[in-house]
Protein backbone atom coordinates (compact mmCIF):
# COMPACT_ATOMS: atom_id res chain seq x y z
CA UNK A 1 0.00 0.00 0.00
CA UNK A 2 2.73 2.61 0.55
CA UNK A 3 3.68 2.04 -3.11
CA UNK A 4 0.36 3.45 -3.63
CA UNK A 5 0.58 6.49 -1.54
CA UNK A 6 4.08 7.19 -2.68
CA UNK A 7 2.75 7.35 -6.00
CA UNK A 8 -0.12 9.94 -5.04
CA UNK A 9 2.62 11.91 -3.55
CA UNK A 10 4.81 11.66 -5.67
CA UNK A 11 2.45 13.25 -8.33
CA UNK A 12 1.48 16.05 -6.01
CA UNK A 13 5.03 17.07 -5.17
CA UNK A 14 5.12 15.97 -1.46
CA UNK A 15 8.02 14.96 0.17
CA UNK A 16 8.42 11.79 1.38
CA UNK A 17 10.45 8.98 1.78
CA UNK A 18 9.97 4.94 1.63
CA UNK A 19 11.91 2.92 4.20
CA UNK A 20 12.14 -0.77 3.49
CA UNK A 21 12.64 -3.21 6.90
CA UNK A 22 12.04 -6.53 5.55
CA UNK A 23 10.64 -7.98 2.02
CA UNK A 24 7.33 -7.49 1.89
CA UNK A 25 7.16 -4.90 5.10
CA UNK A 26 7.52 -0.98 4.20
CA UNK A 27 7.16 2.39 6.28
CA UNK A 28 6.68 5.94 4.52
CA UNK A 29 6.88 9.10 5.95
CA UNK A 30 6.04 12.13 4.38
CA UNK A 31 5.75 16.06 5.27
CA UNK A 32 4.03 19.24 4.65
CA UNK A 33 4.60 22.73 6.09
CA UNK A 34 7.57 23.86 7.59
CA UNK A 35 10.07 23.08 10.50
CA UNK A 36 9.38 25.16 13.49
CA UNK A 37 9.64 25.60 17.41
CA UNK A 38 5.88 24.71 17.52
CA UNK A 39 5.18 21.44 17.88
CA UNK A 40 4.45 19.09 14.76
CA UNK A 41 1.17 17.45 13.67
CA UNK A 42 1.74 14.14 13.07
CA UNK A 43 -0.36 11.15 11.49
CA UNK A 44 0.11 8.08 12.22
CA UNK A 45 -1.67 4.95 10.87
CA UNK A 46 -0.86 1.01 9.98
CA UNK A 47 -1.35 -0.60 6.68
CA UNK A 48 -1.14 -4.01 7.23
CA UNK A 49 -4.06 -6.35 8.12
CA UNK A 50 -4.78 -9.47 9.85
CA UNK A 51 -5.81 -12.34 7.64
CA UNK A 52 -9.57 -13.83 6.31
CA UNK A 53 -8.80 -17.41 6.50
CA UNK A 54 -11.99 -19.62 7.09
CA UNK A 55 -14.08 -15.98 6.67
CA UNK A 56 -17.32 -16.57 4.67
CA UNK A 57 -17.57 -12.63 3.46
CA UNK A 58 -20.22 -10.76 2.09
CA UNK A 59 -18.01 -9.67 -0.60
CA UNK A 60 -14.31 -10.34 -0.89
CA UNK A 61 -12.63 -8.95 1.68
CA UNK A 62 -9.36 -7.53 -0.46
CA UNK A 63 -11.71 -5.53 -3.47
CA UNK A 64 -13.28 -3.30 -1.38
CA UNK A 65 -16.58 -3.80 -3.17
CA UNK A 66 -18.83 -0.47 -2.15
CA UNK A 67 -22.96 -1.11 -1.47
CA UNK A 68 -25.09 1.46 -0.73
CA UNK A 69 -22.29 3.75 0.75
CA UNK A 70 -20.79 1.17 2.58
CA UNK A 71 -17.08 -0.03 1.74
CA UNK A 72 -16.78 -4.00 2.74
CA UNK A 73 -12.70 -5.12 3.12
CA UNK A 74 -10.54 -6.03 5.49
CA UNK A 75 -8.62 -3.57 7.60
CA UNK A 76 -11.86 -0.69 6.58
CA UNK A 77 -12.01 0.07 10.03
CA UNK A 78 -8.38 -1.27 11.07
CA UNK A 79 -7.05 1.42 10.06
CA UNK A 80 -6.88 2.22 6.26
CA UNK A 81 -10.13 4.18 6.28
CA UNK A 82 -7.56 6.58 8.70
CA UNK A 83 -4.97 6.14 6.90
CA UNK A 84 -7.39 6.96 3.49
CA UNK A 85 -8.48 10.53 5.75
CA UNK A 86 -4.81 11.44 6.72
CA UNK A 87 -3.82 11.37 3.28
CA UNK A 88 -6.83 13.25 2.15
CA UNK A 89 -6.03 15.60 4.76
CA UNK A 90 -2.36 16.53 3.37
CA UNK A 91 -3.28 16.80 0.07
CA UNK A 92 -6.03 19.03 0.74
CA UNK A 93 -3.70 20.84 2.80
CA UNK A 94 -0.31 20.89 0.70
CA UNK A 95 -0.33 24.47 -0.76
CA UNK A 96 -1.37 25.77 2.03
CA UNK A 97 0.57 28.25 4.60
CA UNK A 98 0.97 26.60 7.65
CA UNK A 99 3.12 27.69 10.99
CA UNK A 100 4.36 23.88 11.42
CA UNK A 101 5.34 20.44 10.45
CA UNK A 102 2.88 17.98 9.45
CA UNK A 103 3.90 14.29 9.37
CA UNK A 104 1.75 11.73 7.71
CA UNK A 105 3.50 7.92 8.93
CA UNK A 106 1.88 5.09 7.36
CA UNK A 107 4.00 1.76 8.63
CA UNK A 108 3.80 -2.20 8.62
CA UNK A 109 3.53 -4.58 10.79
CA UNK A 110 1.12 -3.32 13.43
CA UNK A 111 -0.40 -6.44 13.84
CA UNK A 112 2.53 -8.73 14.46
CA UNK A 113 3.78 -6.67 16.82
CA UNK A 114 5.46 -3.36 15.34
CA UNK A 115 9.17 -4.38 14.85
CA UNK A 116 9.74 -3.72 11.46
CA UNK A 117 7.03 -0.77 11.70
CA UNK A 118 6.80 2.27 13.82
CA UNK A 119 9.98 1.84 16.06
CA UNK A 120 12.06 2.07 13.14
CA UNK A 121 10.52 5.10 11.69
CA UNK A 122 11.15 6.49 15.08
CA UNK A 123 14.65 5.20 15.26
CA UNK A 124 15.68 7.30 12.20
CA UNK A 125 13.03 10.37 12.42
CA UNK A 126 12.21 10.18 16.32
CA UNK A 127 14.04 13.70 17.01
CA UNK A 128 11.34 15.39 14.30
CA UNK A 129 8.86 14.16 16.12
CA UNK A 130 8.86 15.41 19.71
CA UNK A 131 6.34 17.37 21.80
CA UNK A 132 4.48 16.22 18.58
CA UNK A 133 0.46 16.04 18.12
CA UNK A 134 -0.23 12.64 17.07
CA UNK A 135 -3.74 11.61 15.55
CA UNK A 136 -3.66 7.98 16.09
CA UNK A 137 -6.67 4.80 16.14
CA UNK A 138 -8.68 3.76 19.12
CA UNK A 139 -11.29 6.50 19.27
CA UNK A 140 -13.11 8.56 16.87
CA UNK A 141 -16.65 6.50 17.41
CA UNK A 142 -19.99 7.41 18.45
CA UNK A 143 -21.41 6.65 22.19
CA UNK A 144 -25.23 7.65 23.25
CA UNK A 145 -25.24 8.48 26.47
CA UNK A 146 -28.65 10.31 28.10
CA UNK A 147 -29.74 10.54 24.67
CA UNK A 148 -26.91 13.13 23.15
CA UNK A 149 -24.21 11.91 21.08
CA UNK A 150 -20.14 11.78 22.58
CA UNK A 151 -16.96 10.53 20.57
CA UNK A 152 -14.61 8.84 22.65
CA UNK A 153 -11.04 10.05 22.20
CA UNK A 154 -8.20 7.99 23.82
CA UNK A 155 -5.65 9.93 25.50
CA UNK A 156 -3.00 7.61 26.63
CA UNK A 157 -2.44 4.12 27.04
CA UNK A 158 -2.00 1.76 30.07
CA UNK A 159 1.69 0.19 30.95
CA UNK A 160 1.98 -3.65 31.06
CA UNK A 161 4.51 -5.83 32.62
CA UNK A 162 4.79 -9.22 30.90
CA UNK A 163 4.70 -12.18 33.23
CA UNK A 164 5.62 -16.09 32.72
CA UNK A 165 4.32 -18.48 35.33
CA UNK A 166 5.60 -21.87 36.18
CA UNK A 167 3.58 -24.50 38.34
CA UNK A 168 5.60 -27.97 38.83
CA UNK A 169 3.25 -30.52 40.71
CA UNK A 170 2.42 -34.49 40.61
CA UNK A 171 1.71 -36.25 37.68
CA UNK A 172 -0.16 -39.59 37.22
CA UNK A 173 -3.72 -40.20 36.18
CA UNK A 174 -6.36 -37.76 36.23
CA UNK A 175 -8.75 -39.94 38.30
CA UNK A 176 -6.00 -40.99 40.71
CA UNK A 177 -5.96 -38.82 43.89
CA UNK A 178 -2.80 -36.85 44.12
CA UNK A 179 -1.32 -34.37 47.07
CA UNK A 180 0.37 -32.38 44.69
CA UNK A 181 -1.76 -31.56 41.52
CA UNK A 182 -0.65 -28.83 39.29
CA UNK A 183 -3.77 -28.07 37.65
CA UNK A 184 -5.29 -27.66 41.65
CA UNK A 185 -2.29 -25.00 41.92
CA UNK A 186 -3.25 -23.49 38.82
CA UNK A 187 -7.02 -23.24 38.90
CA UNK A 188 -6.60 -21.72 42.57
CA UNK A 189 -3.81 -19.08 41.49
CA UNK A 190 -6.11 -18.23 38.69
CA UNK A 191 -8.74 -17.70 41.07
CA UNK A 192 -6.94 -15.71 42.89
CA UNK A 193 -5.55 -13.52 40.20
CA UNK A 194 -9.18 -12.88 38.77
CA UNK A 195 -10.18 -11.86 42.21
CA UNK A 196 -7.83 -9.58 43.07
CA UNK A 197 -9.02 -5.94 43.98
CA UNK A 198 -7.03 -3.47 42.51
CA UNK A 199 -7.34 -0.09 44.18
CA UNK A 200 -9.34 3.15 42.64
CA UNK A 201 -6.30 5.57 41.26
CA UNK A 202 -8.17 9.08 40.47
CA UNK A 203 -6.59 9.52 37.46
CA UNK A 204 -6.83 12.85 35.20
CA UNK A 205 -8.32 10.91 33.01
CA UNK A 206 -10.73 9.64 35.12
CA UNK A 207 -11.28 12.80 36.23
CA UNK A 208 -11.81 14.43 33.03
CA UNK A 209 -14.35 11.55 32.32
CA UNK A 210 -16.32 12.20 34.97
CA UNK A 211 -16.62 15.54 34.45
CA UNK A 212 -18.23 15.28 31.15
CA UNK A 213 -19.94 11.60 31.70
CA UNK A 214 -21.25 12.45 35.35
CA UNK A 215 -20.86 10.13 38.11
CA UNK A 216 -23.35 7.49 36.72
CA UNK A 217 -24.38 5.66 33.70
CA UNK A 218 -26.97 2.91 32.74
CA UNK A 219 -24.39 2.40 29.92
CA UNK A 220 -22.56 -0.48 30.50
CA UNK A 221 -19.41 0.54 28.04
CA UNK A 222 -18.87 4.20 30.12
CA UNK A 223 -19.14 2.16 33.29
CA UNK A 224 -16.55 -0.14 32.16
CA UNK A 225 -14.42 2.62 30.65
CA UNK A 226 -14.89 4.30 34.09
CA UNK A 227 -13.28 1.49 36.07
CA UNK A 228 -10.75 1.04 33.38
CA UNK A 229 -9.60 4.61 33.46
CA UNK A 230 -8.70 4.35 37.31
CA UNK A 231 -7.87 0.99 38.03
CA UNK A 232 -5.20 -1.26 37.08
CA UNK A 233 -6.15 -5.23 35.70
CA UNK A 234 -4.59 -8.62 35.16
CA UNK A 235 -5.44 -10.08 30.88
CA UNK A 236 -4.54 -13.69 30.91
CA UNK A 237 -2.46 -14.10 27.43
CA UNK A 238 -1.61 -18.29 26.68
CA UNK A 239 -1.55 -20.98 28.72
CA UNK A 240 -0.12 -24.36 28.37
CA UNK A 241 -1.72 -27.40 30.56
CA UNK A 242 -0.46 -30.70 28.31
CA UNK A 243 -1.94 -32.34 26.01
CA UNK A 244 -2.25 -35.41 27.29
CA UNK A 245 -5.74 -37.51 27.56
CA UNK A 246 -7.14 -38.33 31.01
CA UNK A 247 -2.92 -37.52 32.30
CA UNK A 248 -2.68 -34.53 34.86
CA UNK A 249 0.50 -32.58 34.08
CA UNK A 250 2.96 -32.27 36.07
CA UNK A 251 4.03 -28.54 34.28
CA UNK A 252 1.79 -25.89 33.72
CA UNK A 253 3.36 -22.57 32.09
CA UNK A 254 0.73 -19.94 31.24
CA UNK A 255 1.38 -15.93 30.69
CA UNK A 256 -0.34 -12.87 31.75
CA UNK A 257 0.23 -9.67 31.97
CA UNK A 258 -0.69 -6.52 34.34
CA UNK A 259 -2.15 -3.62 32.46
CA UNK A 260 -1.05 -0.40 34.65
CA UNK A 261 -2.03 3.04 34.94
CA UNK A 262 0.29 5.45 33.25
CA UNK A 263 3.14 6.61 35.78
CA UNK A 264 3.60 3.04 37.00
CA UNK A 265 7.34 2.69 37.35
CA UNK A 266 8.49 -0.70 36.41
CA UNK A 267 9.81 -0.97 40.22
CA UNK A 268 5.72 -0.38 41.68
CA UNK A 269 5.14 -3.11 39.14
CA UNK A 270 7.73 -5.63 40.30
CA UNK A 271 6.43 -4.98 43.86
CA UNK A 272 2.73 -5.14 43.02
CA UNK A 273 3.69 -8.80 41.20
CA UNK A 274 5.97 -9.92 44.87
CA UNK A 275 2.45 -9.07 46.89
CA UNK A 276 -0.26 -11.07 44.37
CA UNK A 277 2.07 -13.44 44.30
CA UNK A 278 2.98 -13.68 48.50
CA UNK A 279 2.71 -16.99 49.60
CA UNK A 280 1.71 -19.08 46.72
CA UNK A 281 4.94 -20.99 46.49
CA UNK A 282 4.76 -20.49 42.48
CA UNK A 283 7.80 -19.26 40.60
CA UNK A 284 7.27 -16.40 38.32
CA UNK A 285 9.60 -14.43 35.25
CA UNK A 286 9.55 -10.92 34.63
CA UNK A 287 9.90 -11.25 30.55
CA UNK A 288 8.97 -7.49 29.82
CA UNK A 289 7.53 -3.99 31.17
CA UNK A 290 6.39 -1.18 28.96
CA UNK A 291 5.71 2.08 30.72
CA UNK A 292 2.51 3.50 29.92
CA UNK A 293 1.36 6.95 28.93
CA UNK A 294 -0.33 9.95 29.35
CA UNK A 295 -1.65 12.63 26.81
CA UNK A 296 -2.49 16.32 27.66
CA UNK A 297 -6.59 16.77 28.07
CA UNK A 298 -6.17 20.65 28.64
CA UNK A 299 -4.30 21.74 25.66
CA UNK A 300 -5.38 23.70 22.69
CA UNK A 301 -4.90 21.21 20.32
CA UNK A 302 -7.56 19.05 22.51
CA UNK A 303 -9.85 21.71 23.19
CA UNK A 304 -9.82 22.00 19.35
CA UNK A 305 -10.42 18.98 18.84
CA UNK A 306 -13.66 18.89 21.11
CA UNK A 307 -14.85 21.99 19.46
CA UNK A 308 -14.92 20.83 15.53
CA UNK A 309 -16.29 17.22 16.91
CA UNK A 310 -19.13 19.42 17.91
CA UNK A 311 -19.01 21.54 14.72
CA UNK A 312 -18.55 18.71 12.03
CA UNK A 313 -20.92 15.87 14.24
CA UNK A 314 -23.42 17.48 16.11
CA UNK A 315 -21.23 15.74 19.66
CA UNK A 316 -22.22 16.94 22.96
CA UNK A 317 -17.97 16.23 24.52
CA UNK A 318 -14.94 14.22 23.51
CA UNK A 319 -15.14 11.58 26.10
CA UNK A 320 -11.27 10.73 27.15
CA UNK A 321 -10.53 6.87 28.19
CA UNK A 322 -7.36 5.27 28.03
CA UNK A 323 -6.52 2.67 24.86
CA UNK A 324 -8.00 -0.43 25.61
CA UNK A 325 -5.04 -2.32 24.24
CA UNK A 326 -1.61 -1.55 22.85
CA UNK A 327 -1.24 0.68 19.70
CA UNK A 328 1.74 2.20 17.74
CA UNK A 329 1.14 5.23 19.72
CA UNK A 330 3.18 3.69 22.24
CA UNK A 331 6.49 4.07 20.33
CA UNK A 332 5.60 8.40 20.13
CA UNK A 333 4.14 8.44 23.74
CA UNK A 334 7.33 8.64 25.55
CA UNK A 335 9.40 10.64 23.67
CA UNK A 336 7.19 13.08 24.85
CA UNK A 337 4.42 13.69 22.68
CA UNK A 338 0.96 13.55 22.85
CA UNK A 339 -0.76 10.85 21.27
CA UNK A 340 -4.75 11.18 20.59
CA UNK A 341 -6.44 8.15 19.72
CA UNK A 342 -9.42 9.65 17.28
CA UNK A 343 -9.92 8.32 13.95
CA UNK A 344 -13.51 9.67 13.30
CA UNK A 345 -16.26 7.61 12.39
CA UNK A 346 -20.18 8.89 11.38
CA UNK A 347 -22.94 7.75 13.87
CA UNK A 348 -23.92 5.35 11.52
CA UNK A 349 -21.43 2.95 12.86
CA UNK A 350 -21.77 3.27 16.82
CA UNK A 351 -19.11 1.93 19.20
CA UNK A 352 -21.02 -1.35 20.04
CA UNK A 353 -20.91 -1.68 16.34
CA UNK A 354 -17.00 -1.25 16.04
CA UNK A 355 -16.23 -3.74 18.37
CA UNK A 356 -18.01 -6.35 16.09
CA UNK A 357 -16.44 -5.62 13.26
CA UNK A 358 -12.66 -5.22 13.71
CA UNK A 359 -10.71 -8.03 12.53
CA UNK A 360 -14.04 -9.81 12.24
CA UNK A 361 -16.29 -11.10 8.61
CA UNK A 362 -17.48 -8.18 6.57
CA UNK A 363 -15.23 -5.37 8.17
CA UNK A 364 -16.82 -2.58 6.61
CA UNK A 365 -17.05 1.34 6.95
CA UNK A 366 -19.54 4.15 5.15
CA UNK A 367 -18.40 6.04 2.48
CA UNK A 368 -19.85 9.13 4.55
CA UNK A 369 -17.18 8.57 7.33
CA UNK A 370 -13.88 9.20 5.38
CA UNK A 371 -15.36 11.81 3.42
CA UNK A 372 -16.55 13.45 7.02
CA UNK A 373 -13.15 12.50 8.74
CA UNK A 374 -11.52 13.81 5.74
CA UNK A 375 -12.88 17.25 6.42
CA UNK A 376 -12.53 17.05 9.96
CA UNK A 377 -8.65 16.12 9.44
CA UNK A 378 -8.24 18.92 7.38
CA UNK A 379 -10.15 21.40 9.79
CA UNK A 380 -8.26 20.15 12.78
CA UNK A 381 -4.93 20.97 10.73
CA UNK A 382 -5.67 24.16 9.13
CA UNK A 383 -6.98 25.18 12.70
CA UNK A 384 -3.62 24.34 14.45
CA UNK A 385 -1.75 25.19 11.43
CA UNK A 386 -2.61 29.39 11.76
CA UNK A 387 -2.40 29.78 15.33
Amino acid sequence: MTDLISAVLAKEGIWHEVQTTAEGRTNLIARIGVESELPPIILISHTDVVGCENQAWKHPPFEAVEEDRIIYGRGTVDTKHLTAMQLGALLALKDHTLNRAVYLLATSDEEQGSSLGMPRLVQQYGDLFKRGLVINEGGGFCITHQGNPYWLCTVGEKGRIEVKVTIEGASGPASFKSENKAVDTFIGLLDHLGSYQFPAVDTAVHRLFTEVVGTESTHSFLNHFRWYNSHDAIILQRYDIGTQVNVLPYRIEFEFSLQLLPGRSEQEARSLLASLFAGTGVSYEVLRFDAGFESDCTNRFYKTMETLVQRHYGADRLIPVYALGRTDGRFLGPLPSDVYGFSPVTDAIPFETILKLVHQVDERIDRDSIVKGTRFLTDLIQTMGNC
